[in-house]
């Protein structure tokens, strides 16, 4: 709006003179730099030598910037001592935020609260700029620290404030049956996943209600209902109430008690994800190149010494890394580091862990045995993660032990051993084992074995979950150990192998599993075949399933006898898949076709055609669908409208046999201190904002999430310990008058909270008056107006017009038309917006 356009050029008019007069100062300086006003210095020392043939710095205290191997690291309060070398001495506190790695023994051995920085430098250098107040610190790289990319110090972190929230869904079913043996039924189903967060602690509670016309019954099923802390201090996630236990190498239990787990979300991203550790050292400054297929993924400039790489980040690509080393002297040295992950594998140094303990609370069974569970993995090196857990209870003990190891050009390989004794009902101590392998490997002809899995399993081993439904269904139905399906052994691989320029890419998974005393076996496969030709999406894939089941046959003989007999049936089915998907314009907006047919034991089974796409925030799509088996032909429409406050969606499937409709809502609810907002989006990592006067803005870019009539605009998904950036654009419809004073904020929140940031606005209303003196004529461009009181409220425009904000229309405006030293004001009485006003 002109208003603001040239309250802006004002701005920018007093910046320009601000340049214009430094720039005079600083060339002033440079003609005279034999004398220098020292008293301008910052500190309690100015005494220095600032003449073009000597600089040199007296003794005394100095305000310097100091940067280690050329990255600011911040002002600090710095000492010169009087000695023949000029030492610099550091305030033993300032000495921990250089960045610089492995300082407790020169901190601990200083005898003074000042340390000696040549200390501190692991055989680097320094180097003082007097001229610029400046510290040039070169230090080994391998002892400096790396700030990860959007890494948050925890300082910043954001706790929140209190809130109470909940994410809906609910669903509503209606079924209509159009021919004998379909029945008509009217169901319901809502889902609640809500939390109270008071003073950063989170009550989160997960439940489920569901209604069905047949039989006529209701159901509230509880999930989980829990107090959650984050434990900042030591990286970590508390739990207690109701819940399920987190590990990552036992079985998933319900239960009630406590959890302590390491958050990794608090982590820089790069000690989230495995990546080596690159180590060496440089004989002089020198470059360092890190290379994978060919690319480089990584280049730094390193001074001479010993260096390492800790803030590498995953590619994608699975390939071993290649570094080159190029020294000042002309030497170039190549090492390669082998890279192949699991999920096993972390980086060198840090750990994981995991703490349980409680009692079992898994539904449908009486049993609540107490019970402690723990597990720990740590980083050795490049190439060794170990692993460690143990699960205790009064009849069931299990010891783990395992760990991942990385092999130059043999891949990533885990292998974990448990054993686990127990006791049933009635029966002496069991014991069992474990044994586990996984192996991943990329190979230099593009073939990625994602991840291939073994396990073995002793006909006694019992995890703590199979331990406890075993002794519920002895003590409840009655029985041995030995009636229950036990698995045997496990084995699953995938593999994804791209072929040449045009030809697509080829995946092979496969699934096989056996169960102890024959009781069942199953093997699965696919083998998928992918391409695109120019935006058009096609694949045939080919599946075999293999099923064995054994079973028990009750049998009378020709004596009336009873006979009981082993026997086994098994089914085998080969399918195979076609998929094609052509994306199209529709309404303007983007959408696809897709098609779809299956062939079942070398006949045609099923096949389908969708159009799908999306139109002014109203998701679509149309199917129709044929089944040969019956010969059954259905229609299914399916509509979706997200707006500002929830997540509207409606379906509806006609066939010839029945008929069915479905309504459903989803979004959330979040109650705080300033009211009520809606959302449209599920989440738990909420990020309130507050713009006030402006409505309709869009947040993100996401036309989902705008400010309301209120100003406030709620985010559900922030990520948490991260910067979490939000810009806030008007689309002009509404609060024109209305200006953003920066529409840029930005947090970095706790995981669960609920956090809040208010924007600057300036709610005043503008005002537009034809201006002109008492002769008729135009007032002077640029001039300034103020109210009564002396406060600036617009200026003069173009056609003597006058552009001013205020909250009402002021009784009377002051127009400053000074011309040279002159000055000169006329005022506006009872200005109009409806007529010419005459400054008198």
């Amino acid at each position: 709006m002109p208003g603001s356009i040239l309250m802006k050029n004002r701005s920018l008019f007093r910046k320009s003179l601000l340049v214009h007069s430094i720039s005079l100062a600083l060339c002033s300086f440079s003609a005279y730099g034999e004398t220098f006003n020292s008293s301008l210095l910052v500190g309690n020392s100015a005494d220095m030598d600032w003449s073009n043939n000597q600089l040199v710095m007296t003794p005394g205290t100095y305000d310097l910037d100091v940067y280690v191997n050329n990255v600011w690291r911040g002002k600090f309060t710095l000492t010169v001592a009087n000695d023949d070398r000029g030492t610099v001495h550091i305030h033993k506190e300032d000495a921990t935020q250089l960045s610089i790695q492995e300082l407790d023994d020169a901190i601990a051995n200083a005898h003074s609260d000042m340390i000696d920085i040549n200390t501190l430098l692991h055989g680097g250098k320094s180097k003082l700029v007097p001229g610029e107040l400046r510290l040039d610190l070169e230090v080994p790289q391998a002892f400096v620290k790396t700030d990860s990319q959007n890494w948050v110090a925890p300082q910043k972190w954001d706790q929140g404030i209190n809130g109470l929230y909940t994410n809906y869904n609910v669903n509503y079913y209606n079924f209509h049956g159009l021919s004998e043996g379909y029945t008509n039924s009217d169901n319901f189903y809502l889902s609640l996943n809500s939390g109270l967060n008071f003073s950063g602690w989170h009550l989160l509670d997960n439940s489920t209600w569901m209604r069905y016309s047949n039989p006529g019954k209701s159901y509230w099923v509880n999930t989980t209902r829990y107090v959650e802390k984050p434990i900042v201090a030591i990286e970590s996630l508390m739990r207690v109430g109701r819940a399920y236990t987190a590990s990552d190498y036992f079985d998933t239990v319900r239960f009630r008690g406590l959890t302590l787990t390491k958050s990794r979300q608090m982590l820089p991203d790069s000690e989230r994800v495995y990546m080596p550790v690159i180590t060496g050292i440089a004989t002089s400054s020198a470059v360092v190149s890190v290379f994978q297929d060919g690319h480089i993924i990584h280049q730094l400039s390193v001074p001479a010494g010993p260096f390492a790489i800790r803030d590498l980040m995953p590619t994608g690509s699975r390939g071993d890394l290649t570094v080159e080393v190029k020294n000042n002297g002309g030497s170039t040295e190549r090492f390669a580091v082998p890279f192949s992950s699991l999920p096993d594998m972390l980086r060198p140094g840090t750990s994981d862990y995991q703490f349980n303990i409680g009692e079992v609370d898994m539904r449908g069974i009486n049993d609540h045995s107490r019970f402690a569970q723990f597990s720990y993995s740590r980083g050795i090196n490049n190439y060794v993660t170990a692993t460690a857990g143990s699960i205790w209870n009064a009849d069931y003990q299990s010891v783990l032990l395992g760990g991942a190891i990385s092999l130059p050009y043999a891949g990533s390989l885990s292998g974990s051993l448990e054993e686990s004794q127990y006791r049933l009902p009635g029966e002496e101590r069991r014991r069992g084992e474990k044994y586990a392998l996984s192996w991943s490997k990329y190979f230099p002809t593009r073939t990625n074995l994602t991840l291939a899995s073994y396990y073995y399993r002793t006909q006694n081993y019992a995890s703590f979950s199979d331990f406890v439904l075993t002794r519920s269904n002895i003590q409840d139905y009655g029985g041995t150990g030995s009636s229950t399906v036990n698995s045997k052994q496990a084995f699953s691989a995938n593999i994804i192998q791209p072929l040449s320029d045009d030809f697509g890419r080829l995946s092979l998974s496969a699934y096989w599993r056996d169960y102890w005393r024959g009781q069942k076996t199953s093997r699965q496969y696919n083998l998928t075949w992918s391409n695109a030709w120019h935006s058009v999406n096609y694949a045939v894939s080919l599946r075999r399933s293999e099923v064995t089941q054994s079973y028990y046959d009750y049998e009378t003989n020709y004596e009336g006898d009873v006979v009981t007999s082993l026997r086994t049936r098994g089914n085998t089915e080969n399918n195979l898949y076609f998929s094609v998907t052509v994306p199209m314009s529709l309404f303007g907006s983007g959408g696809s076709i897709a098609t779809h047919a299956s062939v079942q034991k070398g006949r045609y089974a099923s096949s389908d055609v969708s159009l799908s796409g999306n139109s002014h925030d109203v998701d679509y799509s149309l199917m129709l669908a044929h089944d040969n088996e019956g010969d059954s032909r259905s229609a299914d429409l399916y509509t979706n409208w997200k707006n500002s406050v929830t997540s509207l969606n409606t379906g509806l499937t006609v066939a010839r046999e029945y008929r069915q409709t479905s309504l459903g809502a989803s979004g959330n609810l979040l109650a705080w201190r300033g009211g009520v907002i809606a959302s449209p989006n599920n989440g738990r990592n909420f990020v309130i904002l507050e713009a006030p006067g402006v409505e309709n803005a869009v947040v993100n870019g996401d036309s989902s999430t705008r400010t309301n009539q209120h100003g406030i605009a709620l985010v559900t998904s922030a990520t948490p310990y991260r910067q979490n950036n939000f810009h806030l654009e008007q689309d002009g419809t509404k609060s024109s008058d209305v200006d953003l004073q920066g529409n840029l904020l930005n947090i970095a929140p706790y995981e669960g909270s609920i956090t809040y940031l208010k924007y600057k606005t300036d709610t005043r209303k503008l005002f537009t008056l034809e201006v002109q003196d008492t002769k008729g004529e135009q007032l002077p461009f640029g001039a300034f107006v103020s109210d009564s009181g002396h406060n600036e409220l617009g200026y003069v425009a173009q056609g003597s017009q006058i552009f001013i904000k205020s909250d009402t229309m002021p009784d009377s405006l002051h127009i400053d038309i000074s011309k040279g030293k002159v000055k000169k004001t006329c005022v506006i009485a009872q200005p109009n917006e409806h007529a010419v006003n005459i400054c008198r």
